[in-house]
């Protein structure tokens, strides 16, 4: 009798999940159809991940797209990813980098640090390391991103990209491992950096 009472408690629950996910997905398409830029984002996500809904890359897109158009900064930051890491969808840089580029105008620090990336390595754009590194170092001041810091901070200790300055970078590296970044506690003990310290 209890397990049978159980066994109706927890298909009720699983019945009543089921529903309000897809009424959710329909409040999000109507607001997506009227024009909601946020709404368009997160059906776009929802449309782009394996979950409950089915995945479709292209109408993730489609929706990314229409949110992008709004400057909506999440959904132009998943089209930069997307069309830079080619997972489903055709690898293209040019894209990514146009995407990343509106991101980081509306203030998404993930995208600066994208940008960076790029620019270190020549992908999408011609190979800038003081540009670069100017990319890093906003998403670590403004973005407060542990990698950016990490990766400004070695900048500035090898002097890449700007003027060499080893207590600036230092601090930069111990911001980040503060923040939890391993590789900046790896690079710290490595470079025995705590020597420097007052």
């Amino acid at each position: 009798m209890r397990n049978d009472m159980i066994k109706k408690t927890v298909t009720l629950i699983f019945l009543s999940i089921i529903c309000f996910n897809a009424n959710s997905q329909i409040t999000f398409m109507r607001a997506a159809q009227d024009g909601d830029a946020n709404a368009q984002y997160k059906l776009g996500k929802m449309y782009s991940q394996d979950n409950k809904y089915q995945k479709n890359i292209e109408t993730a897109v489609k929706w990314y797209k229409k949110a992008a158009d709004q400057n909506q900064k999440d959904a132009a930051f998943a089209l930069g990813e997307l069309y830079y890491q080619g997972i489903e969808i055709e690898k293209n840089y040019h894209l990514a980098f146009k995407y990343f580029n509106q991101a980081d105008t509306l203030g998404m620090y993930e995208a600066s640090f994208c940008l960076g990336e790029m620019y270190e390595n020549g992908v999408g754009v011609n190979k800038n390391i003081q540009t670069a590194f100017n990319y890093y170092k906003k998403a670590a001041d403004k973005g407060n991103l542990a990698k950016a810091m990490f990766k400004t901070g070695t900048m500035l200790y090898y002097g890449q990209g700007c003027k060499k300055d080893i207590p600036k970078g230092i601090n930069y590296i111990k911001l980040a491992f503060n923040e939890g970044y391993p590789t900046a506690l790896e690079f710290w003990n490595k470079e025995e950096l705590w020597q420097y310290e007052d």
